[in-house]
Formats: C-alpha cells, sequence, structure tokens
C-alpha cells in the first residue's frame, strides 16, 4: 500500500460517523484529525456520482474513484477520490463501519481540463497538425490534417510524414530542419508538400521539439499552414510584373524609335521656317505670314522639346542613357541654364537669385545632363510662380562630402497629391495659373530619373499657397574634391 503514504486514511462506523483519520488529513483536507472524529464526510462536502450529481456511495459495497468535493471558506472548491472498503460482523454479517483512503485529485483535475482545452484547440485549428516521436512516427493528427492531406487518421498513425513529400522540396531544407529540431531548436520554413490525390500544395511549416518527462527531447509538434494561394498569388504577381517590364521596354524601344521618326521632319519644319522668317530668299509680301511663320516656328520647337523628353525618359526606361562625366563648374553650368529661362521670368518680373553658390565649386558628373536637370527645375519653378515671385538657388556640402542644390519658390506650392500626380509620368498639376502654360507633365520623372543615375535623389517640400523647394542630393563621387580629381 505505497500510494497510502500520499493519501489520508480514514475509517467510519456503521454509523457513519469518523473514528479514525490519519495525520495527512491536515495537508489533504486542511483540517485537523481532532476536527473531524466523531463527524460524517458529508458535514465536510458532498459525493457525486458518474453522472455529477450529488450521490453517497453504498457503503455496504467496496467502491473505487468515489468523487468528493469541499467548498471552502474562500470559494475555492477541493477535488478528492475516495475508496473504501466495508467490514462487518463475523457472526452475524451485520455492516461493522468502513474504512478506505482519500487523494486531493484537484489539480490532477485541472491538468486534465487543461489538456482537453488544449486538445479541442489543436483539433480545431485551421492549420494542420501532427505529433511524432523521435523517429518521425506519426502519433497523433487533428482534422484539418486530414482535410489537407486525404488521408484518414487510420491510414497516418504509424507512419511519417515522408507520405507527404512531393519531391519537389529540396534535400537540403530536411536536413536543415533535422539538424535545428535535433538541437532542441524550433524550425520554420516553406515546403511543398502532396495530397493523396497527388495535388502539390504549399505549406509553411513550424516544428518544435518537446520534452514530455524530462529535458531529453522524445516528440516532434509540427504545425503546417496551408499557403497555397498566397504562393499562387505572387507567382501571378511575379508573371505580371515581368510583363508589364517588357511591355514597358516595349513601349520604350517603339517611342524612342518613333522620336528619331519625328525629329528629322520637325528640325526641317523649324529651320525652314526660321529661313522664311529672316527672308533668306527675299519678304513674303504679307505681314500675315510672319505671325504663321511665328506659330509654325514655336509649335515645332515645342513638339520638338516634348519629343527630345519622351525620347529621354524612353531611354531610362530602357536603361540607354549613359553618363559622360566631366569636370566642370557648378556655377557656369547653373548660369548658362539660367539664359534659357530668364526670358520668360523677367516677362513675369520674377526674380532669380543664387547668394551662396561658391564659384569655385566644381562637380564630377555628366555637364550636359546637370543642366538639363537645372533647366527642368528651374523651367517648372518660374511656370508655378505668380508675376511679382521670387525663386532663389542654393548649393550646400554636406558632412557626408554630399552636395545639396536647392531650388525654392514662392509658387502656388502643391498638396501631397499634387507632388505624386507631378511625379508620374504625363500628370500635370492642374491650376488656372499653370493652364496659360505649355506642359508635358515629363520634366519632374525626366529629372528625377537623371539625379537617380548619378546616384543622387530628388526631394520635393511643398505647401499650398506657399511655395515649393525641390532638393537635388548629389552623392559624394559626385563633388570633385571628393572624386579624387585635382582641379
Amino acid at each position: 500500500m505505497s500510494r497510502l503514504v500520499s493519501e489520508v486514511i480514514w475509517e467510519i462506523d456503521k454509523a457513519g460517523a469518523l473514528v479514525f483519520v490519519s495525520k495527512r488529513c491536515t495537508e489533504v483536507f486542511n483540517l485537523l484529525p481532532q476536527q473531524m472524529i466523531g463527524k460524517k464526510l458529508t458535514d465536510f462536502g458532498t459525493f457525486y456520482g458518474s453522472d455529477d450529481a450529488e450521490k453517497e456511495p453504498d457503503w455496504s459495497l467496496p467502491f473505487r474513484d468515489h468523487l468528493f468535493k469541499i467548498e471552502n471558506k474562500d470559494g475555492s472548491v477541493r477535488s478528492y477520490m475516495f475508496n473504501g472498503l466495508p467490514h462487518f460482523d463475523k457472526d452475524t454479517w451485520q455492516l461493522m463501519g468502513v474504512y478506505g483512503t482519500a487523494e486531493d485529485i484537484s489539480e490532477k483535475l485541472e491538468a486534465n481540463k487543461q489538456l482537453r482545452m488544449l486538445s479541442e484547440i489543436i483539433e480545431q485549428n485551421p492549420s494542420m497538425v501532427f505529433v511524432t516521436d523521435l523517429t518521425g512516427t506519426i502519433e497523433y493528427v487533428n482534422t484539418m490534417f486530414t482535410t489537407m492531406t486525404g488521408y484518414t487518421k487510420e491510414e497516418t498513425i504509424g507512419q511519417t510524414p515522408r507520405i507527404l513529400q512531393s519531391g519537389l522540396t529540396p534535400k537540403a531544407v530536411y536536413e536543415d530542419m533535422w539538424a535545428a529540431i535535433l538541437s532542441g531548436q524550433k524550425w520554420q520554413g516553406e515546403i511543398q508538400n502532396k495530397h493523396k490525390d497527388g495535388r502539390v500544395f504549399w505549406a509553411n511549416l513550424t516544428v518544435n521539439p518537446i520534452a514530455l518527462s524530462s529535458k531529453t527531447i522524445n516528440h516532434f509538434v509540427a504545425v503546417h499552414e496551408d499557403i497555397t494561394e498566397r504562393k499562387l498569388a505572387e507567382e501571378r504577381l511575379t508573371l505580371a510584373k515581368e510583363q508589364a517590364e517588357i511591355a514597358s521596354k516595349a513601349k520604350s524601344e517603339i517611342l524612342a524609335n518613333t522620336s528619331h521618326e519625328l525629329r528629322t521632319p520637325l528640325n526641317a519644319i523649324i529651320g525652314f521656317s526660321s529661313s522664311i522668317k529672316n527672308g533668306i530668299f527675299g519678304p513674303l509680301n504679307n505681314p500675315a505670314y510672319d505671325d504663321y511663320i511665328d506659330i509654325i516656328k514655336e509649335s515645332g520647337e515645342h513638339l520638338l522639346s516634348l519629343i527630345n523628353d519622351i525620347l529621354d525618359v524612353a531611354s531610362l526606361e530602357a536603361s540607354q542613357i549613359h553618363l559622360y562625366t566631366d569636370t566642370f563648374k557648378l556655377i557656369d553650368v547653373l548660369e548658362s541654364s539660367l539664359r534659357l529661362v530668364l526670358p520668360r521670368a523677367q516677362q513675369a518680373d520674377i526674380t532669380i537669385t543664387y547668394p551662396n553658390i561658391d564659384k569655385n565649386l566644381y562637380l564630377c558628373a555628366d555637364e550636359r545632363r546637370i543642366k538639363q536637370v537645372f533647366i527642368n527645375l528651374l523651367s517648372n519653378a518660374v511656370k508655378f510662380t505668380a508675376k511679382g515671385g521670387s525663386i532663389v538657388i542654393s548649393a550646400t556640402l554636406e558632412q557626408d562630402g554630399g552636395l545639396t542644390i536647392a531650388v525654392t519658390d514662392t509658387g502656388i506650392g502643391m498638396d501631397e497629391a499634387d507632388i505624386t500626380k507631378a511625379m508620374t509620368q504625363f500628370g500635370q498639376v492642374e491650376s488656372d495659373h499653370t493652364r496659360k502654360y505649355h506642359g508635358n507633365g515629363l520634366g519632374l520623372p525626366l529629372t528625377q530619373g537623371l539625379v537617380e543615375l548619378h546616384g543622387g535623389t530628388l526631394h520635393i517640400d511643398s505647401q499650398k499657397g506657399t511655395g515649393t523647394t525641390v532638393s537635388v542630393q548629389l552623392p559624394k563621387a559626385c563633388v570633385a574634391e571628393f572624386a579624387g580629381l585635382e582641379i
């Protein structure tokens, strides 16, 4: 009776009164023996039958595992398992009493409750769960396992997860998994499993090593989340991206070829209209023709500018623009660019200043492309600045050796939606002020592309009604002083 060491031994007489209680009752029942002697067990608690209804044991018969509950003063309930054996008068066979044992099973019941709840959670889990022993033999699978794989529980128990292998997951993945879980670490990865009917499905697999009764690993729990739809969506997205890139490249090639074809006749139109305007072959003898020739020339120049921008954008997208690096003064490129935009600025009484630019600052970059950046930024600033406004240009050497060029205007400004639109090809910010000027919506996207080609970035800071600052950050390598060049 070694179990009795951890149990309370009790005895009642034929009237049901306790005549003996072992000293362990103090630990088990939280009562002293003298508090219990002479009283009935039902004075302290309640017996329950197998159907959880109140029911005392039949004291005249041996009984096992009869539930007894005691409610404490704090409202908590402790549960006990009673075993009893009646004893009789050897002559009359009259019941003389019952002796037996009682064991506190409160923790055991709570553990069983938690276990049942955990089992229910696993069973209802939307992911596939199975448990294997140390050799990989499957001992348990949940309902979702049968749904995802097509195998019944009977077909699976005793097998290994190899029945699910599709042959599409590299062997190295499984080797990595076993190395991790045998060392006591959790492993997570994506694998391709095979359904019973041969269909392949993707799973996000998590395997945890389990030590049930000691520190030694003896089981593994595997959780499979079906990610087939996600993987298919990723494949569709990748395919769509590849097709879009192919289409974009084809579009860029078509635009580039078309632009080349258009430039030749446009150059002829512009050239011949200039010749006629200058009267190379004599006067037209009609003043109205002079106006028409001006319109033809201006329209041709506008179309040529548009075609040049389209050609540059197409070349950028097709990675066909190559930089020709040279060393030049920043101030020279700036002033050369200003000469092209000053006439329009002067017409609108817009002042353009650049007070803090170092006249001895050299760049190591593609001079023509940097000039193109300046022209686009300055043209935009003039376009979006009302009459009497101002534009300030600055160039600041940063601590990392890079250079920040900023063009700040007092124009109409933009909100976040306008900025996003302005940075989109052919996107133009609409306003009463800008409708009177021509624009194709390619200036800023093209400028950003040219800046990024130099390894730099372009940033717009703007507030509606206040103005806009466009900043170009060029890397250290574009500043001649840091590019290892002698000036």
